[in-house]
Formats: C-alpha cells, sequence, structure tokens
C-alpha cells in the first residue's frame, strides 16, 4: 500500500495476526499500516509517523530498541506497566477498582501468610507471560511445593475466585479524552485459551458497570487507543481478572458484527 496523502503511516510493533487485521482496516480509511516482525531490519522513520503495538512485551532486537523508545510510540509507558501483572494490580488497587485478592509471592516462609490472607486455594501467575494456561498453578496448602525457588518475586498470587461467568470489555479512547465501548461479551475458555466470545445481549446489565470500571483505567493512563478488559462475574459484581492495552482477540467479532471494528476503531482514535 502507498503512503496515504492524508494520514501518516502507522507502524505495528509485532507481525502477527492483530497487526495484519490492522493493516487490512486501514486501507479502506487510506491509511498505511505496517505490522513489523521483531527482528525487521532498521529503517529511517519518517518525522509524522505513528506507533502502536499488536502485544504487551516484545523480545529486545535494535527495531524493537528503536520503537519502543521512540516518541512517536502512542501508549509508550502503558505497555510496560500492563505488562506486569504487580504494577497493573497495584494499578487497580490504587483506583479502588475490584479485583481479586492479591500479593506478590517472595519467599517460601511466606505460603502460610498466603493462605491466611489470600485464601485457601489460590492462583499463582508469572508477573510477565504467561497466558492461555500456561505460567499459572492452582495452590493449596497440600501441593504448594509444585512452585519452585526461581519464580519467587517472579510471581504473583492471587484468590481463587469461583466465578459464575467471564467477559470481556473493549473500548477506546480519543485524543480529547472522549470513550467508546463495544457491548460486553461472555468469554467461553476451555483449557484456559479462548474459543468464543459471545455477544447476544445476556449480559448487558453489567454494561454500564464494565464501561465505568475501564473508562477509570483509560482516563488514569491517558490511554490513546483500544484496550480489552476481562473480568470474572460474581453474581451481580465483576471483578478485574487482567488488561490488555491493544485490540484484542475477544473483539474480534467486531469485523462482521459492528459497523466500526475494533481495529478501525484502534487506528481512528491514534
Amino acid at each position: 500500500m502507498q503512503k496515504s496523502a492524508l494520514y501518516p503511516t502507522v507502524y505495528v510493533l509485532g507481525g502477527g495476526q492483530l497487526g495484519r487485521m490492522l493493516r487490512y482496516a486501514g486501507a479502506p480509511l487510506d491509511i498505511n499500516v505496517e505490522p513489523l516482525a521483531f527482528n525487521a531490519p532498521l529503517f529511517d522513520l519518517p518525522q509524522d509517523s505513528i506507533i502502536t503495538a499488536e502485544i504487551e512485551r516484545w523480545e529486545a532486537t535494535p527495531l524493537t530498541e528503536m520503537l519502543s523508545n521512540h516518541d512517536k510510540f502512542v501508549n509508550k509507558n502503558v505497555f510496560g506497566k500492563l505488562a506486569d501483572r504487580l504494577s497493573q494490580k497495584s494499578l487497580l488497587d490504587e483506583l479502588q477498582l475490584p479485583t481479586s485478592p492479591w500479593c506478590l509471592l517472595k519467599e517460601k516462609n511466606q505460603w502460610p501468610q498466603v493462605f491466611d490472607q489470600i485464601g485457601e486455594k489460590v492462583v499463582v501467575k508469572r508477573r510477565i507471560g504467561g497466558y492461555d494456561g500456561r505460567g499459572q498453578w492452582i495452590v493449596s496448602n497440600e501441593n504448594h511445593t509444585v512452585i519452585s525457588d526461581d519464580l519467587f518475586n517472579e510471581t504473583i498470587v492471587e484468590k481463587f475466585i469461583p466465578f459464575d461467568a467471564e467477559i470481556s470489555l473493549v473500548g477506546a479512547r480519543f485524543r480529547n479524552g472522549d470513550t467508546r465501548f463495544y457491548p460486553v461479551m461472555q468469554n467461553l475458555q476451555q483449557n484456559g485459551i479462548l474459543r468464543y466470545s459471545i455477544a447476544d445481549g445476556s449480559t448487558a446489565y453489567l454494561q454500564a458497570q464494565a464501561e465505568t470500571m475501564l473508562g477509570k483505567i483509560m482516563h488514569k493512563l491517558d490511554y490513546i487507543g483500544v484496550m480489552a478488559m476481562e473480568c470474572f462475574v460474581t453474581g451481580d459484581t465483576l471483578l478485574i481478572n487482567e488488561l490488555a492495552p491493544r485490540v484484542h482477540n475477544s473483539g474480534h467479532w467486531t469485523q462482521s458484527g459492528c459497523s466500526t471494528s475494533q481495529f478501525e476503531l484502534h487506528l481512528r482514535a491514534l
């Protein structure tokens, strides 16, 4: 695609499916979107470029070092904060937003305190990385020895939540502070992997609550673009599970189910 006469080129850190979908969304808008593999060669970045990312973390290469530290990288201070579960959960506590009780797992002598203050059944999660069920362990007093010494200070512990359902909300914030949100979706997972996101209106009663929570987060971070929030549903209450500062798999349905997809909305916000 040739450079647009109207809009700057948007470079995407990461060359996966989300970057590809952003590229497709940009074409009808005359926005040139260039997804970049982490090991792609260096190039002279045009002065009017915009940089975004399809993933929260990336390997250190000459290209990722150049782009992730560039002043054209939108939300560059947000990615590191939300990629680490320690700083992400700390942000939720600072904003007094509901999330499962948690703590940093520092040492093996901490286990009695964990089970007393967090819960008899907990989930140990790597601070960085770990998704689709990987890098996570369900632990109780009977099996906590499965957590090896090298995981201390590299993991957090959360209370195990016997939730009724899991939902996602995908929203966007614009440079002027305006926000837009898609309908709340119910997520169906298998072995920790998202298989289906259903936006059938059955979770509409949670919409206002979810919008207030995600909006508060985006405003606090001065965030620009699309962000996703995953929550556990317990009764009529939401507990924030994770945040993703990017377009999200649970929003793929917006490509065919909405007049404006999450990918187009992200580009418009940028």
